[in-house]
């Protein structure tokens, strides 16, 4: 995986002029996502996991063979997979065309509010697909603006700017996005994303969507029906905006496996077998 200065950089060349690390003062701390208040594991599928999800499915093919979602299994997880990579010149085959998931609501577990800041985290494969037109989705929205993210294979999508060169489909990433306001304003709602606890820095606010609050997963832009996508977990909470735990650098790392060494080699010296 690349460092954080390799990433920031490819984020900048591809125009995003994303915001550094320095705004991160201004969110709620670092929280694990399994201390979040909302929980979707990949073993069941969305509408049966009791968090109020929606299924929207335009084409009316849910439940047929040919849905879109399944669940898998390998290597000791359990996962979701929205798989609506077909050819759409074909009628028959434009079943996965805005394909999605959501959930929100006032009696939902999903109502953010702009100036309390929300946190969402994914875990997930992106596969290929077709002409990577669309990737995966994953928008949020509350009462203010949205933040729409397209994860592809090697390359996520930022509203209209891209971060590139990364590989999402060789192993399961963690990608966390938390929205907030830095001066408690409806105008300066940000929404910062990271990768694999990695900094990619923020977006300011699209507000281009006056919707009602909704979490989505899935294919939610029309014309394309280009998502292929593992989901181990999506949690999310809407008590605040936080930030993955620190990830620790390489040089400290090594120092911990060192002193760990350390302790095994000073066990060992100070054995002494008993006959």
């Amino acid at each position: 995986m690349r460092n954080r200065n390799s990433l920031l950089a490819a984020a900048v060349v591809a125009g995003l002029g994303l915001a550094g690390s320095a705004m991160a003062a201004t969110l709620d701390g670092t929280l694990d996502s399994s201390l979040f208040t909302s929980k979707y594991e990949g073993d069941v599928l969305p509408q049966n996991a009791g968090l109020g999800f929606t299924l929207t499915d335009p084409n009316g093919v849910y439940g047929t063979a040919s849905d879109p979602a399944s669940l898998g299994s390998g290597n000791g997880v359990n996962y979701l997979t929205i798989n609506t990579d077909t050819n759409t010149t074909v009628v028959a085959n434009q079943y996965g065309d805005v394909y999605h998931y959501s959930v929100g609501g006032a009696s939902s577990s999903w109502t953010p509010n702009f100036l309390g800041g929300f946190t969402i985290e994914m875990r997930a494969i992106v596969h290929p697909s077709n002409s990577a037109t669309y990737g995966a989705g994953l928008q949020g929205q509350d009462v203010n603006s949205t933040g729409l993210f397209q994860f592809f294979y090697n390359k996520i999508i930022v509203e209209l700017g891209t971060i590139s060169g990364m590989d999402n489909s060789d192993t399961w990433h963690t990608f966390r996005i938390a929205s907030y306001s830095p001066n408690d304003s409806s105008t300066g709602q940000i929404y910062q994303l990271w990768r694999d606890g990695v900094d990619l820095g923020s977006i300011a606010q699209n507000t281009s969507f006056p919707n009602p609050p909704k979490l989505y997963i899935g294919d939610f832009i029309s014309g394309s029906a280009e998502v292929n996508l593992d989901v181990d977990y999506l949690r999310w909470t809407t008590d605040g905006a936080f930030a993955p735990a620190p990830v620790p650098e390489p040089s400290t790392t090594m120092g911990l496996l060192l002193a760990g060494s350390g302790m095994m080699l000073r066990r060992r010296k100070g054995f002494v077998r008993q006959d």
